[in-house]
């Protein structure tokens, strides 16, 4: 990171500062500058050499630790991940069409639908630039009663009939109405600690340890489609893989 300083942050760029940040420290990951497992640099040291505020550092950081990037420690710091392997998903059915065979209720609360930011991999994924919006869609699922999953979804913006759509049910669903279908997933799983909002959503204690997918989904012709991430707490479910 010794080449890096404030000359690179553009302030009157339509890029948010942090993202800005973000993506010089992904390019140092991926150009093996910052190596799997080093620590990386203090928050002072970071609002120091780019000359941003704490915020600003706080913010690229979260993104690049949801990009798995990056991987905190409790009072140790935050370091370099481990590269994660990509499989091929078999999920296609979704997850309202599973539990349905299996015998589960399952019913989905709508958190919120907004305008959001993409992180950096799903900009890339995308192929959008990293300024431009998505639209975010949170949900709660509860499989028998139980606050189970935590569900965010990246569609783009020319799939803004989903504002619409009552998203309580099956997404799929959905799709299948408007004549879209999801074909393939590349799946990461990674295991991750519960912070405050999502333990109060799962009601669990903070730190618990979820189960993390996140899944690039292709529709027609191997487009991409969008991009969703599972938080699943797991204390009463069985996964067969």
């Amino acid at each position: 990171m010794k080449n890096l300083t404030a000359d690179h942050i553009n302030p009157a760029s339509i890029v948010p500062l942090y993202k800005q940040v973000s993506h010089l420290l992904s390019e140092e990951i991926k150009n093996g500058n910052l190596a799997a497992g080093e620590k990386i640099p203090s928050e002072l040291s970071l609002m120091e050499l780019f000359n941003v505020s704490r915020v600003t550092i706080r913010g690229a950081i979260a993104e690049l630790v949801e990009d798995g990037l990056l991987i905190r420690s409790q009072g140790k710091g935050t370091y370099v991940a481990p590269q994660k392997q990509i499989q091929m998903a078999n999920d296609l059915p979704g997850l309202t069409s599973s539990c349905k065979q299996a015998g589960k209720d399952i019913r989905s609360k709508v958190l919120n639908m907004e305008y959001a930011y993409p992180t950096q991999s799903e900009s890339e994924f995308l192929s959008i630039p990293e300024n431009e919006q998505v639209i975010e869609i949170k949900r709660l699922r509860y499989i028998d009663s139980h606050p189970t999953i935590i569900e965010t979804l990246h569609f783009l913006k020319q799939y803004d009939f989903l504002l619409q759509e009552d998203l309580s049910g099956s997404l799929f669903e959905i799709l299948h109405k408007h004549g879209l279908a999801v074909m393939n997933s590349n799946r990461t799983l990674e295991i991750c600690n519960a912070n405050a909002y999502e333990a109060g959503l799962l009601e669990l204690k903070r730190n618990t340890s979820l189960l993390l997918f996140k899944d690039f989904q292709f529709g027609k012709d191997g487009q991409p489609f969008f991009v969703s991430k599972q938080l699943y707490n797991t204390q009463n479910m069985v996964f067969y893989l």
